[in-house]
């Protein structure tokens, strides 16, 4: 196994002064705010993928204090990733995307420690890798089956992991999902045998899981097309990772904390619940997520085809 720690230096106050700006938002009393970045001190995040939104989500925690992370990834950067994934350069092409966002993360202040898997989550290391963690942030491609299945399995077995938190993008949106100890496996969400080889159908439902509501436009099927004239590669817009990484932050600093209910904040129930919020429509809302439809066709067939009506009115005129 591939592993690479980045020990933290920490002098408190230097700690202290760049952590200051954030502090007051943490409790509703000095007393309380110190406690409460006292405890973002100590805790340990565990994120599994470091791409468009998993890196950004690490130098994004690291910046408010938190000073241990466990990241891993296996892939390498290519050309495609530079619309969006933090590390992805012309220079850093071909190298590991985990190594580089965690050279990335101790070069922000040098405080953090961040054990790093440059073999990504394996169904050997899961459990080594949710160890110590807090809580654990799933970001692993969506196509991934038995990886997920073991990271989520050991998550089940360590009790002192209060959750795992995903996020995934479609378009112009971003969809926030939860798994806690009582709740719906993702085993049985996704509902797919580890061993199974995915096919069209089976990648459909899946997709109709993560991304439940669908983008204002273009349609289901002009994506369908892209994604097949493009070897099956999944189209990501490069607006959507930085609004993930504007839900997913914050509702994990909520989590750490224990501040993720009223009268803090308004909870976030888990699977097969999901928050939904779309940039385009400035629409976000809790959906149940089933994988059998996305949840915004007949919203959108009946915006298209008053669109359309007068379109071909006005033509006419």
């Amino acid at each position: 196994m591939k592993r690479i720690i980045h020990k933290a230096e920490l002098n408190e106050k230097l700690y202290s002064d760049r952590v200051n700006r954030t502090e007051v938002f943490l409790g509703r009393s000095e007393k309380d705010q110190k406690q409460a970045q006292k405890i973002l001190s100590e805790s340990t995040v565990g994120i599994a993928g470091t791409g468009g939104i998993g890196g950004a989500v690490a130098l994004r925690l690291a910046r408010f204090g938190i000073k241990k992370l466990k990241i891993a990834d296996p892939d390498d950067f290519d050309w495609t990733n530079i619309n969006r994934q933090l590390g992805a350069t012309k220079k850093n092409a071909g190298k590991n995307k985990s190594k580089i966002v965690g050279e990335i993360v101790n070069d922000l202040a040098g405080d953090v420690e961040i054990e790093v898997f440059t073999d990504g989550i394996t169904v050997d290391n899961a459990e080594e890798f949710v160890n110590e963690c807090d809580i654990v942030l799933d970001q692993l491609e969506f196509t991934v089956i038995k990886e997920r299945y073991a990271l989520h399995r050991a998550f089940r077995n360590n009790k002192n992991i209060k959750h795992v938190l995903c996020c995934a993008v479609v378009g112009w949106a971003a969809h926030l999902y939860k798994f806690e100890h009582n709740s719906m496996t993702f085993e049985d969400w996704y509902g797919v045998d580890e061993n199974q080889e995915l096919n069209e159908e089976t990648l459909e439902r899946m997709l109709k899981l993560v991304a439940a509501k669908f983008p204002h436009f273009p349609s289901y099927t002009e994506v369908r097309r892209w994604m097949k004239d493009n070897n099956g590669a999944v189209p990501i817009f490069a607006g959507a990772p930085p609004l993930a990484e504007g839900i997913l932050v914050p509702r994990t600093i909520l989590g750490l904390l224990d501040k993720e209910y009223s009268p803090y904040a308004k909870w976030l129930p888990p699977v097969p619940q999901m928050y939904v919020y779309d940039a385009a429509t400035l629409c976000g809302e809790i959906i149940t997520s089933d994988g059998t439809s996305f949840k915004n066709t007949d919203e959108l067939d009946i915006i298209w085809n008053k669109f359309d009506r007068g379109t071909k009115l006005a033509a006419s005129i």
